[in-house]
C-alpha cells in the first residue's frame, strides 16, 4: 500500500513545468509510464483500499492518478454502490475538479467513468445527469465535439426525466465527430488551445467504434427531450439532423423515418403549416419519406386549411397508426393547436378583434365546432398569451372583450442594442474558430477529397452536356442531307 501511495503521489509538477507545454507533456508521459508498470501486489492494494490512496491525491493537481484509481475500482460496485459512500463522494469530487488538460491523456478511462455514472447504479438520475453534463462541458467547454458520453447523457436525461441539468450540454451545436480524419495536431495535448479533435478517440475499446446509429439516436433523443418541454423550435432542429443524416445508397433507417413523422407534427406546432425539408435533402429520400409518412403528410396539408371536419376524420381514421408509432399524444397536441393557430392567423387581418368574432371564425379540431361561449374563448386566448405563443392582450370594451395583437418587433434600448451587438460579435468569433477547425479537418480527409473530385467531375460533365445542347440548338434547322440551312 505504501509503495502504491508513493507511485500515485509522485506527480507534482512545478509551476514552471506546467506553464511550458512541452515540459508538462514530458512529465505527464513519464507519470503514465510509471503507472503502467504497477505490480500485481500494488494493484491488489488499490482494490482493497482505494479511498486510502485517493485521500493523498488532489483531483485538480493529479487528475490522471485519481482517474486511474476510480476507473479500476468503480467496475465492481454495481448494486453494492450504496455501501461505498466515501468512494462515491470521491467520484463527485473528481468530476467537479478534474484538470481537463491532464484528462486528455487518459480520455478513454474518463469516458469509461462517465459511462459508469450514466448507467444509473452509482447515483440518482438527477445527480448523475448533472455530473455527466458538467464533465462533458468541463472537458470541452464549446461542446462541439461529439463523444460517447453525449449519448449516455441523452439516454439518461430522457428515460429518467432529468432533463434540466442536461440542457446546456444538449443545446451545444455538434460540429466535429471523433472518427473524422484530419491533419495531425502538432501541439502537445496539454496545450490549452489544442482542439478536442486531437485527443478524442474514435472508439474507447475494441467494440466501441462510433457508429452512425449512435449519432442518429442522440439527435432523436434530443428531439424527444425538446418535445417533452414543448420547445418546438429546438425539437424540429434536432429531428431535422436525423432525417437529413447522410445515408448509403439513398436509404433511410427506422430511426430516420420515425424522426420524420415526428418532425412533420412538430413543424405544425412550431409554424402552423407543413414544414419544408432543407434544400440539400436528396430528392429520392424525400420521396421515401412522403410514402412512409403519408398519414402525417395528409393531416399536415389539412392543418392550415379550414377543412376542420376532414382533418378530424383523417385523424380518427389513422388512430391505430398514431398508436403504433408512439405519436398519439403528439397528434393530440396538434389537434389542440389547430384552433390556436387559427387565432394567431387573425393577426394578418386584424390589429384588434372582438372575442365574439374570434369564437365565430375559429373551430376546435377535436369537436369540429366553435367553442361553447366567449368565456371559453377568453380562457384559450389567455392561455396562449401566458405560454408566450401569442403576443397580445385582452382588452375590455363596451359590453364585450377584445383581443389586441402586439407588434412582435419590440424596440431595444441603447444598452440592449449594444449588448446584442457584443453577443453577436462573440458568436461570430466563436463560429469562425469552429469553421477554421472543421475546414482544416475536412481538408485532410481522403473521403472529403474524393467527394470534391466527384463533384468537380460532375460539374465538368454538366458543362460538356450544356455545350452539346447549345451546339444542337444551333444546327437544329440545318438540312443534314443537303448541308444547307433551312430558312423560314
Amino acid at each position: 500500500m505504501d509503495q502504491a501511495k508513493v507511485i500515485f503521489g509522485s506527480f507534482h509538477p512545478a509551476p514552471n513545468v506546467v506553464r511550458s507545454a512541452n515540459k508538462y507533456d514530458s512529465a505527464i508521459k513519464q507519470y503514465l509510464s510509471s503507472l503502467s508498470k504497477l505490480s500485481h501486489e500494488e494493484r491488489v492494494a488499490i482494490y482493497s483500499q482505494p479511498a486510502a490512496i485517493l485521500k493523498v491525491l488532489d483531483p485538480a493537481v493529479n487528475s490522471i492518478g485519481y482517474l486511474t484509481i476510480l476507473d479500476m475500482v468503480l467496475d465492481g460496485l454495481g448494486a453494492e454502490a450504496a455501501k461505498h459512500s466515501e468512494l462515491l463522494d470521491k467520484t463527485i469530487e473528481f468530476l467537479v475538479k478534474f484538470d481537463p488538460c491532464q484528462v486528455r491523456y487518459v480520455v478513454a478511462g474518463f469516458l469509461s467513468i462517465l459511462d459508469k455514472v450514466g448507467a444509473g447504479h452509482l447515483f440518482s438520475p438527477l445527480v448523475a445527469t448533472e455530473l455527466l453534463a458538467m464533465a462533458i462541458l468541463r472537458l470541452d467547454p464549446s461542446g462541439s465535439m461529439f463523444t460517447p458520453a453525449h449519448l449516455v447523457l441523452a439516454r439518461l436525461a430522457y428515460t429518467a426525466n432529468s432533463v434540466e441539468p442536461a440542457l446546456e450540454a444538449l443545446d451545444a451545436d455538434i460540429l466535429l465527430y471523433p472518427n473524422m480524419s484530419g491533419s495531425k495536431e502538432a501541439r502537445p495535448l496539454c496545450d490549452p488551445d489544442t482542439p478536442p479533435s486531437a485527443f478524442m478517440p474514435a472508439c474507447t475499446g475494441p467494440t466501441d467504434q462510433l457508429k452512425s446509429a449512435s449519432i442518429l439516436e442522440y439527435n432523436l433523443l434530443r428531439g424527444l427531450i425538446y418535445i417533452s418541454r414543448r420547445d418546438w423550435s429546438k425539437g424540429r432542429a434536432a429531428l431535422e439532423q436525423v432525417i437529413t443524416h447522410p445515408s448509403k445508397e439513398r436509404g433511410v433507417s427506422r430511426m430516420m423515418t420515425d424522426a420524420h413523422k415526428k418532425w412533420v407534427l412538430v413543424g405544425l406546432m412550431q409554424q402552423g403549416k407543413t414544414p419544408s425539408l432543407p434544400p440539400h435533402t436528396n430528392p429520392a429520400i424525400q420521396g421515401i419519406y412522403q410514402a412512409l409518412s403519408a398519414p402525417y403528410t395528409a393531416i399536415a396539408n389539412l392543418f392550415s386549411t379550414d377543412k376542420t371536419a376532414e382533418l378530424k376524420a383523417e385523424v380518427e381514421a389513422n388512430r391505430q397508426a398514431w398508436e403504433d408509432d408512439g405519436n398519439a399524444s403528439l397528434v393530440a397536441e396538434v389537434m389542440a393547436a389547430y384552433q390556436k393557430w387559427q387565432i394567431l392567423n387573425l393577426r394578418r387581418i386584424y390589429q384588434r378583434v372582438s372575442i365574439a368574432e374570434v369564437r365565430r371564425t375559429t373551430l376546435n379540431a377535436e369537436t369540429g365546432e366553435p367553442l361553447a361561449d366567449d368565456q371559453a374563448t377568453v380562457a384559450l386566448v389567455r392561455e396562449m398569451i401566458e405560454s408566450g405563443m401569442l403576443n397580445g392582450e385582452i382588452q375590455a370594451g363596451q359590453g364585450e372583450s377584445y383581443l389586441a395583437f402586439r407588434d412582435n418587433q419590440a424596440l431595444m434600448s441603447e444598452a440592449e442594442f449594444a449588448a446584442e451587438v457584443a453577443r453577436s460579435h462573440d458568436g461570430i468569433q466563436a463560429l469562425s474558430k469552429q469553421y477554421r477547425l472543421a475546414n482544416e479537418r475536412l481538408s485532410g480527409s481522403k473521403d472529403y477529397a474524393r467527394h470534391l473530385y466527384r463533384e468537380q467531375r460532375r460539374a465538368e460533365m454538366e458543362r460538356e452536356a450544356d455545350a452539346a445542347v447549345g451546339f444542337e440548338a444551333q444546327i437544329e434547322d440545318e438540312d443534314l442531307m443537303t448541308g444547307v440551312l433551312a430558312h423560314a
